[in-house]
């Protein structure tokens, strides 16, 4: 929501004065368009303590010193930690600085969980009518790629003794296509022997056509090599095959009077538990995408009121029904089709604009995601956005890519 205040703000200022903060680069010709994230999370579990650290310097052509030593680059991002679980398709997060609470800890350390993030770049345009200006544009063509593992704090790479500026744990070469959008992740290809690699996703959204009244949403699995501690159930993992199904819940407020600490919801007709596809594989750069009904304004609201979201306590130990909120929400379910086991649940009931304050490393937290219906007050009043979700299944936990419509555009809510 931010954003749209954020902008109108900067356009006033710009008008107002004449003057820029940061010289713009010129537009780039014959532009591709990059977004990366770092998949990699601190210790899964004491199995593999051994792993690297996953803070990193992303680094485009590299510049070499005098001993054949990285030093910067045509693109650095650096300070490179491991992605939040949810991010829109434009810049949602400042540069995070935490300061250290003991007297020996009163560094700022400096985070930016993806790039470009908010570096001053040129990024995408509005493609296929959606907003992307989470990615920045590069120049087309074949381009060498490192990532350096670094020291977490706030040293820019550059000022990085040689030891660790030579600790690089990926090098390979990505080729950009005029006009195409892709994502890089870092990811671990096998966590009990310190494997890595870079998956490269072009983005095949942006030559599909999408209904403006749907909701869509596809699953892929980036996991490796599946660890030895899921053999004894000591962490939760998605499994390797992955059935997935589908129910969108509507609430029941006759059925709920009298029980307002315990909400009730129906299933949309149609949506019950229905069959979405089996994931059989991992790293897949095709995704196939399931459209959901983008339910009337009135779904929303209660008595002119907004419905809520769930409960911050939801995410943490216990889950009664009340902490699930009253906003419309999709419930998928997760299962080893091969096998007899407990299914996963993932419901799409948080609030996306506090969800990253929750701990990834919260077992409960692993089994919710943002709502998947983008609710944006412009004007002092409410709009219901349609949004595309890229669901990443990685190990234990999910991570949410909403796409929204761009921002000229208006919704039908």
């Amino acid at each position: 929501m931010k954003r749209y205040f954020l902008y109108g703000a900067s356009l006033l200022l710009i008008i107002m004065t004449g003057c820029k903060k940061y010289e713009e680069a010129p537009p780039i010709s014959n532009a591709a368009y990059m977004r990366v994230f770092n998949d990699l999370a601190f210790t899964v579990d004491v199995w593999q303590s051994g792993q690297s650290a996953p803070f990193l310097t992303f680094i485009m052509d590299p510049h070499m010193d005098g001993a054949g030593i990285p030093d910067t680059g045509a693109v650095v991002g650096d300070f490179l930690g491991t992605r939040q679980l949810y991010s829109l398709s434009y810049p949602i997060n400042e540069a995070n600085s935490s300061i250290g609470t003991s007297p020996d800890q009163q560094i700022i350390n400096t985070v930016n969980y993806e790039y470009p993030g908010n570096a001053h770049v040129l990024t995408a345009p509005a493609i296929n009518g959606f907003d992307l200006s989470a990615w920045a544009q590069v120049p087309e063509g074949s381009h060498r790629i490192l990532f350096v593992t670094r020291p977490q704090d706030n040293v820019p790479f550059k000022q990085l003794s040689a030891a660790n500026r030579s600790s690089i744990l990926l090098d390979t070469v990505v080729n950009f296509e005029k006009g195409e959008v892709y994502t890089l992740e870092v990811v671990s290809r096998d966590l009990d022997n310190k494997k890595y690699g870079l998956y490269v996703r072009k983005e095949a959204f942006i030559h599909q056509s999408f209904e403006t009244n749907k909701l869509y949403v596809g699953f892929v699995n980036l996991s490796g090599k599946r660890p030895l501690s899921s053999q004894y159930d000591f962490v939760h993992f998605y499994p390797d095959n992955t059935g997935i199904y589908y129910t969108y819940n509507i609430p029941d407020d006759q059925a709920t009077i009298g029980f307002e600490n315990d909400p009730k919801f129906n299933p949309l007709p149609g949506y019950d538990n229905a069959y979405y596809t089996t994931l059989r594989t991992t790293m897949d750069t095709v995704i196939p995408y399931m459209a959901l009904p983008l339910l009337p304004q009135s779904a929303f609201f209660r008595q002119d009121t907004l419905r809520t979201y769930a409960d911050k306590s939801a995410f943490l130990a216990g889950l009664p029904s009340s902490k699930f909120g009253t906003l419309p929400y999709v419930k998928f379910t997760l299962a080893d089709p091969t096998k007899v086991s407990i299914p996963f649940t993932l419901s799409c009931i948080g609030d996306p604009n506090t969800f990253n304050t929750y701990d990834p490393a919260n077992s409960s937290a692993l089994f919710y995601t943002p709502n998947l219906n983008l609710i944006v007050n412009t004007g002092n009043a409410y709009h219901v956005y349609s949004t595309l979700n890229i669901m990443e299944m990685i190990y234990d936990r999910v991570y949410m890519m909403q796409i929204q419509r761009g921002f000229n555009e208006v919704p039908e809510n």
